[in-house]
């Protein structure tokens, strides 16, 4: 497949962050590693908090991994590299590993850069045989890629999971669709390690209003719709205590464990980008024109926001 084929099919199925992000911006140089494992760089941090704070992970679309306190007057206190592409999805794991799902501008086309907590060189380079461009991995380090496959013939969304430090993946699970077009947007773990996939429909609607979520069972080769009313779209995010998050256009839903019904909505001021949530229930929330707002534990209003500098295409919280 060649490139504009894969940013054709990425577009047709509807990742609106991404595509407003490239408009207008030129193709950004930096070539990936190639899979071995290369020389560390420490980070540089600036000017931190004496007691520490998590690590907000920023992946910009124009390229980078900009690092932002979390704490109060949240700031810049690092950036993984400069020299990475466009960057389209974000995930650390439980050991701080940072795993950055980029769009190069040339062969490999996209990858998934790996980096060890602090450093600044990725230490693996995961070629992907699928075009996507969202990231997540499981506590056993195994990365999961979204893409597009064809399979039968047909066109489909797929999940394809590699062992670590593996070029090759082991499984692959399509991902069902709802309405007549429509593609994943994020994945999270639920509190038992299953996978969830969050999807939105985009043919019947504009701003993604209409969702699912679907849950992967262990041992299963199937998702399951996990039926929850008032979903829109197919943003998510979990917390420590269970809670599932499900945003999309201006509304952001949040379920408490095995519940359907929400226990309560947040009302964005703007269409949603992206969104986490940290393991105490802070909400952290990017939208179009409004940087990243954070809301504290239960609450559904905010007064604290902060822009950062970049163009946000996803969010991942450091350990802590």
């Amino acid at each position: 497949m060649s490139r504009s084929n894969g940013l054709a099919s990425r577009s047709m199925y509807g990742l609106a962050a991404i595509a407003l992000a490239l408009a207008g911006c030129s193709s950004l140089a930096g070539a990936p590693t190639t899979g071995v494992p290369t020389t560390r760089a420490s980070m540089t941090h600036g000017n931190r908090p004496a007691s520490g704070s998590q690590d907000l992970y920023i992946g910009n679309i124009l390229g980078g991994v900009p690092l932002y306190s979390t704490g109060k007057n949240p700031h810049e206190v690092g950036d993984i590299t400069d020299k990475l592409p466009r960057v389209t999805g974000v995930w650390v794991d439980q050991t701080g590993v940072l795993y950055a799902f980029t769009d190069n501008s040339q062969y490999p086309y996209e990858t998934i850069e790996e980096f060890e907590s602090g450093a600044t060189s990725p230490f693996f380079s995961l070629v992907l045989q699928h075009y996507g461009a969202i990231v997540a991995a499981d506590s056993a380090q195994n990365v999961y890629a979204q893409g597009e496959a064809v399979i039968n013939g047909q066109g489909q969304q797929v999940i394809d999971v590699y062992p670590p430090s593996s070029q090759k993946y082991a499984n692959e699970y399509v991902v069902p669709s709802i309405g007549r077009v429509s593609a994943p947007q994020s994945m999270a773990f639920d509190s038992t390690g299953a996978l969830l996939v969050g999807v939105a429909a985009l043919a019947e609607n504009k701003q993604g209003q209409v969702g699912a979520v679907f849950r992967l069972n262990a041992g299963s080769s199937t998702f399951v719709n996990l039926n929850l009313k008032k979903a829109h779209g197919g943003l998510i995010a979990t917390d420590g205590a269970g809670n599932l998050y499900v945003g999309g256009g201006t509304l952001i839903s949040i379920y408490a464990p095995g519940a359907t019904s929400p226990s309560r909505i947040v009302h964005t001021k703007d269409t949603v980008v992206t969104l986490m949530a940290a393991s105490n229930g802070t909400l952290y929330v990017d939208t179009y024109t409004g940087g990243i707002t954070v809301y504290a534990p239960g609450k559904v209003k905010s007064k604290n926001s902060f822009v950062p500098q970049a163009q946000v295409s996803g969010l991942a919280l450091g350990p802590g």
